[in-house]
């Protein structure tokens, strides 16, 4: 005959069991943990995850590449300077006041002026990367498709056209010199353009990314993460129910002791 039998012991059991998940999710502020807690929501909070970090490293992609445009764009706004102070040496040049002697002061300056932009377009890179080597379309990848930057090849631009050593004695070398300074400037004023452009297209694809992402994360937030309050009274309640069923347990042994008594 069989009188210690414990009806308490199962649901206290099962009450631990809750009671652990509980405290589980109660310290990762998430509602799943596991499969075990939602196999179908687990799965969807996986996608959006992946979505999620595609898009935040496409996001720093484009920033990346608005960086290079900002060094490169700074790099030919330099030369820029530089080919406009050419511009108005070879017009200083032109006075008739001027004797030989100042003629090459001004010839002394201009060679440190179209010293000054060789060495900004040489030594313009980005991460390593040399921006005005040669012709170059430089993409960025923002997850779903690629977005380029154009940079023009620049090496040896200023001695290719002559203005490392402009002939500031003869109306026929200022001319010439002129003529150089325009068809530079042309190209690095497109290339500003272009550069300028693409800012504004990385930019416009970076504020689509942080949109979608923030969608994207709304909705991971709407599964995976846990009702604290809810949670909270969960617990609370399953405190009171564990209370309970060891007192069950507990009267249960006793009424059993004395049923033993009983039959001594």
């Amino acid at each position: 005959m069989k009188i210690n039998t414990n009806i308490a012991a199962e649901p206290l059991k099962q009450n631990k069991i809750d009671s652990d998940n509980l405290l589980k999710q109660l310290a990762s502020a998430r509602r799943v943990n596991s499969a075990a807690d939602d196999a179908a929501g687990l799965q969807i909070i996986d996608r959006l995850t992946a979505q999620a970090n595609s898009a935040s490293q496409g996001m720093r992609n484009l920033y990346d590449g608005m960086s290079l445009a900002a060094v490169a764009e700074q790099t030919l706004a330099g030369v820029s300077e530089g080919l406009s102070e050419l511009d108005s040496l070879t017009v200083q040049a032109g006075n008739g006041a001027l004797t030989d002697a100042d003629r090459a002061a001004i010839a002394e300056q201009a060679a440190q002026i179209s010293k000054s932009m060789q060495q900004q377009i040489d030594n313009s890179s980005f991460a390593g990367v040399k921006l005005f080597a040669e012709d170059k379309q430089i993409a960025f990848s923002s997850g779903d498709t690629l977005l380029n930057l154009n940079t023009p090849g620049l090496a040896g631009a200023v001695s290719g056209n002559g203005l490392d050593a402009i002939d500031f004695n003869t109306e026929a070398g200022r001319s010439a010199a002129q003529n150089s300074i325009q068809s530079l400037s042309k190209t690095v004023n497109a290339a500003r353009a272009d550069l300028g452009a693409g800012v504004n297209t990385f930019a416009g694809a970076a504020r689509g990314l942080a949109s979608a992402n923030e969608n994207v994360s709304a909705a991971r937030s709407r599964i995976e993460d846990l009702d604290y309050a809810s949670a909270v009274s969960r617990q609370v309640a399953n405190g009171i129910k564990e209370q309970a069923a060891v007192a069950v347990s507990i009267q249960g042994r006793i009424s059993a002791e004395q049923s033993l008594k009983l039959l001594a």
